[in-house]
């Protein structure tokens, strides 16, 4: 059994992914969240799909563990077939283009569009990241539904790396290699994971479409095409909302010590990157915590003496939760400002967050109710299940990016996405991302935008729409 504080590690290293940067198993989406809250270990038994059109088998969890059932829509040749090894394979065509680019012929009326997606969805990190590939499941059943992309049907294939650097690198390569996907897509996945096979895909050309925001990767691939703001935008960001819409300018931060991605960050805000002062605030109070802490009194203490009034907490949903819970304790209430990765669906309603502050790396997960970001709302209340928070809105920031490429790029082969992606200009995908451009054997271009959400009244709110802050 992984010790608690190791657990608790791995839960920072993924959620931290995420912020700065976010199948084994093909898992349904409450058992993936009860893996990644501890509830369980995510592979055992038999998983499903949950019914969603277009979703095809793979890979099953741990060796042995049980199978993935696997079925398919309209146009999927290839349903669910349980073994043994790693828990059942299936899902595979047999007619789904394997030409050595991905996909099939041009044209309505084709061999399905199979794309793929990995990341950690079962484990301490999966409470992170499991709503993104599921958002990605969701719409292909809503694209299917409506018809497919140039009159196919598109299959997704979810494989779970359990943030293990080389089953993550042997999964890409099984989704390439075997079935013959034309994409990764919402790869929500670990900076360690996807550093293992990052070398992979760009060696064979695969575009990796959106997924948890990395840093470096995400910027600097010619094959990787982030959804979000580079991660120094995204903390400029943070900065930038705190400062505009705080209750007060004395910042304070609390950074994990599990994971260099908190000590970037401390960095960029508080640091060399001099954040916190270039957007005009008073950084007064910055000190290292563990996510594994029952108790952070000695911290909030801290920063009630430093006069603190916005209190950055850089770690997973429930330390936030705990850290305001500790510092009501000690009746003082500052107002937390969080990057998306830090907060849940739930947030908002917890004891001393009623009035957070996030940066968003993409559209509001809620309170929002434009055209682009309806269409989210409609296929996540059909087949989302529970309330999304943010890997939701990144998974289907994600997809969307696919789909707007995969419209244009004719035979819809590796190498025409890649093509038509890098004729990107400025798209924000009808308010669904900041704008993006991707460069030309550079990748993905920053972009100095976030978007903004506030806790009021228990819930999340959106008080900018689909408006970006741009600085």
């Amino acid at each position: 059994m992984t010790p608690p504080r190791t657990r608790s590690a791995l839960a920072a290293m993924a959620v931290l992914s995420l912020l700065l940067a976010g199948c084994g198993s093909r898992l349904d989406h409450d058992t993936i969240v009860r893996a990644g809250s501890g509830g369980g270990q995510a592979g055992t038994g038999t998983a499903a799909d949950g019914g969603l059109p277009g979703s095809g088998g793979a890979a099953g969890g741990q060796a042995g563990d049980g199978a993935a059932a696997g079925s398919g829509g309209a146009g999927d040749s290839g349903g669910g077939l349980s073994g043994s090894g790693q828990g059942g394979a299936g899902g595979g065509s047999g007619t789904n283009g394997k030409n050595g680019n991905g996909g099939g012929g041009a044209g309505s009326g084709g061999a399905p569009i199979v794309i793929g997606s990995v990341g950690t969805l079962s484990g301490p990190g999966g409470v992170a990241f499991a709503q993104g590939p599921r958002a990605l499941q969701a719409w292909a059943a809503a694209t299917n539904a409506a018809g497919g992309i140039n009159g196919r049907q598109v299959k997704v294939i979810v494989m779970d790396d359990g943030a293990d650097a080389a089953k993550g690198r042997s999964e890409v390569q099984e989704l390439v290699e075997r079935y013959h996907v034309v994409a990764i897509v919402a790869a929500m996945t670990t900076t360690q994971t996807l550093a293992a096979w990052k070398g992979y895909v760009e060696q064979r050309k695969v575009p990796v479409i959106g997924g948890d925001c990395s840093t470096t990767a995400w910027t600097n691939s010619p094959v990787l095409f982030s959804e979000c703001p580079s991660t120094d935008s995204q903390m400029d960001g943070l900065a930038k909302v705190g400062a505009t819409y705080g209750k007060g300018k004395k910042i304070g931060g609390l950074f994990c010590t599990e994971t260099d991605a908190c000590t970037h960050a401390e960095d960029r805000v508080f640091g060399s990157g001099r954040a916190a002062q270039r957007f005009g605030l008073d950084p007064v109070y910055h000190a290292k915590i563990t996510v594994t802490q029952p108790d952070y009194t000695a911290e909030c203490l801290q920063a009630r003496n430093a006069g603190v009034q916005l209190m950055l907490v850089t770690g997973d949903p429930n330390t936030v939760a705990r850290v305001a819970s500790s510092c009501r304790r000690q009746s003082f209430n500052p107002q937390f400002l969080q990057p998306s990765a830090t907060v849940g669906a739930d947030t908002a309603a917890k004891p001393g967050l009623t009035d957070v502050l996030a940066a968003m790396a993409v559209f509001p997960f809620k309170g929002v109710s434009t055209p682009a970001i309806g269409e989210f709302n409609a296929a996540w209340k059909r087949y989302g299940g529970s309330a999304p928070g943010p890997a939701a809105a990144q998974g289907w920031a994600s997809a969307k990016v696919f789909e707007k490429a995969a419209r244009g790029a004719g035979d819809i082969s590796r190498a025409a996405l890649i093509k038509e992606l890098y004729t990107f200009r400025g798209q924000n995908f009808g308010g669904l991302t900041v704008p993006l451009t991707y460069v030309a054997g550079k990748g993905t271009a920053d972009t100095r935008c976030a978007f903004f959400m506030r806790g009021a009244g228990g819930d999340w709110t959106a008080p900018l729409g689909a408006r970006t802050v741009c600085w």
